[in-house]
């Protein structure tokens, strides 16, 4: 028998904040990146786009290996692979090859989210997935407190390359013991008979599901916000309100810790507040969004420091906090059968705009400054409220349909 929920749950959490340990740094490690290689604000954007760029050309394939090898082989093997790229990133002197092993690490981290959440909708009931899969969730906010502390403390004492080596080290640990320790059910070992072109029909078939391209359009823009606080805010606060960069550091590991709270909260949200929906969750963040960025593209050297760290903490709140719901939206239009399939069709999609979000939000904030960027990021929230509240109407027309069948 496998082990309990909660450990199952511990486990691919644990696997998630070790796999995002890098990712989530990014931002805080670009002024050692600028340092090292005299780069622009568009070549920084580049840094964190090469990463995007990997998950989303194997996002698909991710979420088809998932469905066909289960949770356990892939969290294993897509954890070594990252570990293996960002050690070999640090062992280069080359920007165009630190690059280049990044965008491997990125074809890794495409497998994150797809394994592990097989496991959430088999062991948890539909009343509770919200909560769980907001606490695995957690695991990447998290991720961003620890190695947003850790690894530019590192490259502070030492360098940059130090920093991913470390990051690597953590990535292929936890991902291996996850794996190893967990028990997998006979019913999630995957589909062995299952071919290739069965697997690509099944994804064809989810892509045309419009509960699922409506869920999808709406992170789509929600993500671009969640890369602009990870990528931008640091820099933001040094730039466009003078602090010190040890100060700005302490309040991007503000921001990350008041994710943790919003994965939880979202998640948690989305079936006593909102009914089951996990649609509706993701308007109330788009509106709170556009005006907290709004409002953050108004800084300037005169805002007061606390009032700096609440507009932070509530952007985090929000902004990374919104990404457990929509990932188990997703999970359940595909049910247990077709989970990964549904997941890689969505957040291929996701990651199109993760992967375009930091390189084109650099060029906007090398050219019209970083209030602009917030502007343009506060406009598209705006936007996404309308395929948000329309997929919460399919979504519920489709479940009222299921239970009269």
């Amino acid at each position: 028998m496998p082990e309990s929920r909660y450990e199952v749950l511990a486990l691919f959490t644990a696997a998630m904040i070790g796999s995002s340990l890098f990712v989530m740094a990014t931002g805080p490690l670009l002024p050692f990146f600028q340092s090292a290689f005299g780069l622009g604000q568009t070549q920084l954007g580049v840094v964190l786009s090469a990463q995007m760029a990997g998950s989303l050309v194997m996002t698909a394939v991710a979420g088809m290996l998932t469905d066909r090898f289960g949770d356990k082989a892939v969290v294993l093997w897509s954890g070594l692979l990252m570990g293996v790229a960002l050690i070999a990133a640090s062992l280069v002197h080359s920007f165009a090859w630190v690059i280049g092993w990044l965008l491997v690490y990125g074809i890794g981290f495409a497998a994150v989210t797809p394994s592990g959440s097989h496991a959430i909708v088999y062991f948890f009931k539909k009343a509770e997935r919200g909560v769980a899969m907001g606490i695995r969730q957690c695991g990447i906010p998290l991720a961003g407190m620890i190695g947003s502390i850790l690894l530019p403390a590192i490259a502070a004492r030492t360098n940059y390359q130090w920093a991913l080596a470390v990051a690597g080290i953590a990535t292929i640990a936890a991902c291996a013991t996850a794996s190893l320790l967990y028990r997998e059910p006979v019913e999630l070992e995957g589909e062995s008979g299952v071919s290739v072109r069965g697997m690509l029909e099944e994804m064809v078939a989810m892509a045309r599901d419009v509960r699922l391209v409506l869920l999808t359009l709406a992170s789509m823009a929600l993500v671009c916000a969640q890369f602009m606080v990870m990528a931008f805010l640091t820099l933001t606060l040094v730039h466009e309100a003078g602090l010190p960069l040890s100060v700005a550091i302490g309040v991007f590991v503000l921001s990350q810790a008041a994710a943790i709270a919003g994965r939880v909260f979202w998640g948690w949200s989305s079936d006593p507040l909102f009914g089951g929906s996990r649609a509706l969750p993701l308007a109330a963040v788009a509106v709170a969004v556009a005006g907290l960025s709004l409002a953050f593209a108004a800084i300037a050297p005169s805002t007061a420091v606390w009032l700096i760290a609440l507009l932070a903490a509530a952007l985090g709140f929000c902004a990374e906090g919104w990404f457990g719901v929509a990932v188990l939206g997703f999970a359940e239009i595909g049910g247990e059968e077709h989970c990964g399939s549904a997941l890689g069709v969505a957040l291929t999609w996701v990651f199109v705009a993760a992967f375009a979000a930091p390189t084109l939000l650099g060029a906007v904030a090398e050219v019209h400054g970083y209030a602009f960027a917030w502007r343009g990021i506060a406009l598209l929230e705006a936007v996404a409220i309308v395929p948000a509240v329309l997929a919460a109407d399919f979504m519920r027309r489709f479940a009222a349909a299921a239970r009269t069948s």
